[in-house]
C-alpha cells in the first residue's frame, strides 16, 4: 500500500515514454537485489524499478515505525539538496511496517571506505573535498530549519562520481516550528563517541543555534577521523568514560606529530570548541580557508581516487 503524505517532495517521478502524471509506486513495483545493512530499527536493501530499471536504496523498519515517518518529514525540508540523500516515497509493507525510498549512492559511505584503508586516513586534499561537501550539505540542512544530530562517517553516502550525501536521519530534528517560532530539541539521541559536551547533560535539549553547534562538533571529529584513519575515542569505552574525556580530558586536536597543514588544524579546532557559544558555525565554515584555499580540480579528483579504491 502506498502511504501519501501531503509532502510534494515524497513523491515519485518515475521516466515514462510519453509526459505522464506521477504514478502511485507499491512495493510490488520493486525488485529485491541485495542488502546493505541493518540498524537498530530498520534493514536497508538494494531495489530496482521493475518497470524502469533505476535502482534506489529500501529502508525499511522491522515493525511500524512512526520514527520513519518523521525522517522522511525531515528529508522533504532538503529536498534537492544537491548534498542530501534524496527522499522519493514513503512505502507500507503488509504487515504495516515503515519503508523510505531513498537515493542509492553505489560507493556506501566514507565509514566504509575508511575501514578499507585499515588505518590510513584520507590524504589531505581528498579530505578537503569531503569536509567541504558535508559543510554544504549541513548549510543546507541548518538553512531549512534541520539539526542532523548524528555526522560521523558511517552516516556520510558516497558514489564512484565523488560525490557526499549526508544520510539517515533517524535522530534528526525540526527545529523550527509552522508559525516560525524556534523549537527546543532533545540532543540526547545519536552516536555519543561524536556528541559534543552539553550533550552529555541529561535530558539535554536546545534551540536551533545549540543543536547546530552539536552537528558542527561532530563534523569535527568526523574530520578527524577521517585524517587520522582511526576513531577518535576508544570503540569500546562506555558513556561515562566518554563523557570524562570528551568534557573533561585534553582538548581534541589534530596530533601534533602528523603532518597536516595549518588550514586542517584550524578547521578542526573551529569545529571542536568546548563552549558551543564559542564553537564555529556553519556559514563561517564554509569560507574557512581549509575549503577555500583548496585546488578543487585536485580535491575532486583525490576523493575520487580514495572512494574508487575502496570499492
Amino acid at each position: 500500500m502506498f502511504l501519501r503524505l501531503a509532502l510534494p517532495a515524497l513523491r515519485l517521478a518515475l521516466p515514462a515514454p510519453s509526459p505522464a502524471p506521477e504514478e502511485e509506486l507499491h512495493l510490488s513495483d520493486l525488485e529485491w537485489i541485495g542488502h546493505l545493512g541493518d540498524g537498530g530499527f530498520a534493514r536497508v536493501s538494494k531495489a530496482r524499478h521493475r518497470r524502469t530499471g533505476e535502482v534506489f536504496a529500501l529502508k525499511m523498519s522491522f515493525y511500524p515505525d512512526p520514527a520513519m515517518e518523521e525522517e522522511a518529514k525531515v528529508l522533504s525540508r532538503a529536498a534537492g539538496s544537491p548534498h542530501v540523500v534524496e527522499c522519493h516515497a514513503l512505502l507500507r509493507g503488509p504487515a504495516g511496517e515503515t519503508a523510505c525510498l531513498l537515493e542509492f549512492m553505489d560507493a556506501g559511505t566514507l565509514g566504509r571506505a575508511l575501514c578499507r584503508r585499515r588505518g590510513r586516513g584520507f590524504p589531505e586534499a581528498a579530505l578537503a573535498e569531503a569536509a567541504a561537501q558535508c559543510v554544504v550539505g549541513l548549510a543546507q540542512l541548518h538553512s531549512r530549519g534541520v539539526a542532523h544530530l548524528d555526522v560521523k562517517p558511517d552516516n556520510l553516502l558516497a558514489n564512484s562520481h565523488g560525490e557526499i550525501k549526508i544520510g539517515d536521519f533517524n535522530t534528526s530534528r525540526i527545529l523550527y516550528g509552522g508559525a516560525g517560532e524556534r523549537l527546543q530539541v532533545s540532543i540526547t539521541a545519536g552516536t555519543s563517541s561524536y556528541f559534543s559536551p552539553e550533550r552529555f547533560a541529561p535530558k539535554a535539549r536546545a534551540g536551533p543555534q545549540g543543536a547546530m553547534a552539536a552537528d558542527v562538533w561532530s563534523l569535527g571529529v568526523t574530520v578527524l577521523e577521517m585524517f587520522t584513519g582511526r576513531y577518535a575515542f576508544p570503540s569500546d569505552a562506555s558513556g561515562l568514560e566518554l563523557e570524562l574525556v570528551i568534557c573533561h580530558g585534553e582538548p581534541l586536536r589534530v596530533p601534533e606529530e602528523a603532518e597536516a597543514s595549518a588550514e586542517l588544524r584550524g578547521f578542526v579546532a573551529a569545529c571542536l570548541e568546548r563552549e558551543p557559544t564559542r564553537r564555529a558555525t556553519v556559514p563561517p565554515l564554509l569560507r574557512h580557508p581549509f575549503l577555500t584555499r583548496r585546488d578543487v580540480e585536485a580535491s575532486r579528483r583525490a576523493l575520487r581516487e580514495v572512494i574508487v579504491e575502496t570499492l
